[in-house]
């Protein structure tokens, strides 16, 4: 339920710390083990990304989607960046920066009777806020003219006490930065993991060998070519050559996972695990995107087929 929810929020959006291009890492809270960043402009130009997103929407029975369109929103035009963690209390939160107007968002609220009576215009730390009458995880909070949060009321708290310079962001966790420095940030999607010590049994991960590794980083780009890295970086070097072993395990264990799935294995089959003779090794898994495409719409195809 909780992904879902992130799937609703997102949709309405769908090196150093200065290097983080368009991410929103001074409001992510210091303790979030889980940071996941859409460069969505970057994604809606691809025409198979902008349909899906539109296709979303128009199935979405949520109120946001009515509230799109009264509010002359498009997602796939206006929103420009998405930025979605999960802190160390299992709270989710949605940050989303576009060239909407918030000012016109906040009266379209306040004078739209239907819209007045699913939301609520409120004040969280001394800035304004939509109540989501009808989902408590889906508040939404203006943080400046074309930056929204949404999520629950403590975790706009958290937020705005970010935004006023208060508390520790994200950029102060020194392994978080750590792993963003050995990685490109600029990917369209990217996401990042900051361990802590039950982190297995919250990421679910369905192999042993991975308890030295300390951060992170997962990153996709969709263009000519398909490509989708994950990193990890450890905390002791002398287990790199375990480590990297518990990598090629991990990729085997989900090439199992998905032989039944042909185009899946096809997409799978040239992966590769690579380390840098320290602290580091990854997951790399590379293709033309035109060969990506067409083995994902003959999934889609099977999927849509009528089950025997």
């Amino acid at each position: 339920m909780k992904l879902r929810i992130l799937a609703v929020m997102a949709l309405f959006a769908l090196c150093s710390v200065a290097g983080f291009a368009g991410a929103m890492l001074p409001l992510v809270p210091g303790d979030a083990y889980l940071v996941v960043n859409f460069d969505f402009a970057a994604l809606a130009n691809q025409p198979e990304i902008k349909a899906l997103v539109e296709t979303q929407l128009n199935n979405q029975n949520d109120n946001y989607a009515d509230f799109y369109k009264r509010a002359g929103i498009e997602p796939a035009r206006d929103i420009k960046n998405v930025t979605i963690f999960v802190d160390g209390k299992e709270r989710s939160g949605v940050i989303v920066n576009g060239s909407f107007d918030t000012a016109k968002i906040s009266e379209l609220v306040q004078k739209d009777t239907e819209l007045a009576g699913k939301f609520a215009i409120a004040t969280i730390e001394g800035m304004q806020a939509v109540k989501n009458t009808a989902n408590e995880n889906a508040n939404m909070m203006f943080v400046n003219q074309n930056t929204v949060a949404f999520g629950t009321e403590e975790v706009l708290k958290e937020v705005a006490t970010l935004n006023a310079g208060k508390g520790s962001d994200i950029s102060k966790n020194k392994d978080f930065t750590g792993m963003m420095e050995k990685v490109d940030a600029t990917s369209q999607v990217w996401g990042a993991i900051v361990t802590a010590p039950n982190w297995q049994s919250r990421i679910n991960v369905p192999v042993t060998g991975l308890e030295n590794m300390k951060t992170a980083f997962f990153s996709l780009d969709y263009d000519k070519e398909f490509t989708m890295v994950f990193t990890a970086l450890i905390g002791d070097n002398k287990e790199l050559p375990k480590f990297t072993a518990a990598m090629q395990n991990l990729l085997d264990a989900f090439k199992g996972w998905v032989a039944s799935v042909p185009e899946m294995a096809e997409i799978l089959k040239d992966a590769q695990v690579q380390d840098n003779k320290e602290n580091l090794a990854r997951i790399v898994v590379s293709m033309p995107a035109a060969d990506f495409m067409t083995r994902m719409a003959k999934i889609a195809e099977k999927a849509a087929e009528p089950k025997k």
